[in-house]
């Protein structure tokens, strides 16, 4: 997958596995990170991910085709396929936010998760004060469904976060 602005790496598990036997400085430049902390915390998210053998995800890295960067990453986790549904997950480096990127790339994934996973249901969990992903999913066509109260844990602090979805039936290719 592509666009105007960006090329699609399907993050498949084997490309993960062989990442993690990259040096520290190739793993950095795999996912675009620039401090050892993201790095961490990306790496301790997907060893758990990868402990997890039937949780399905369909992940893709952003890559800037100017400077064949990774910018980010956008796709699907918690892919129940008898259920046809997925909760969809983004992330953009800050350095890349504000110029239109996930919108670009949001669109690509969504026609993706309808037309090549089978989807038919398409969730978004987001923090009630993170407007940009508010406005992202909403430009895209997702519902508003109602406050899941101490759903997330952050910390020691139990947050909560807005559902928002999207069925296939409303939504316009």
């Amino acid at each position: 997958m592509n666009t105007n602005r960006l090329f699609f790496r399907n993050r498949t598990r084997e490309l993960i596995r062989e990442m993690l036997t990259y040096s520290k400085e190739e793993q950095m430049l795999f996912f675009g990170f620039s401090t050892n902390n993201q790095l961490e915390y990306k790496l301790k998210r997907i060893q758990e991910g990868l402990s997890k053998e039937n949780v399905d995800y369909q992940i893709f890295d952003l890559i800037e085709k100017k400077n064949k960067t990774v910018i980010g990453s956008c796709g699907f986790h918690k892919w129940n396929k008898e259920h046809s549904r997925s909760e969809i997950g983004y992330e953009i480096h800050k350095e890349y936010q504000n110029q239109g990127y996930m919108s670009e790339a949001i669109k690509e994934v969504i026609n993706y998760g309808f037309k090549k996973m089978n989807l038919n249901r398409i969730e978004a969990l987001i923090d009630p004060t993170n407007e940009n992903s508010i406005r992202i999913v909403e430009k895209n066509g997702f519902k508003r469904e109602g406050i899941l109260r101490g759903h997330y844990k952050n910390g020691n602090e139990f947050e909560d976060s807005i559902m928002y979805a999207l069925i296939k039936s409303d939504y316009n290719f």
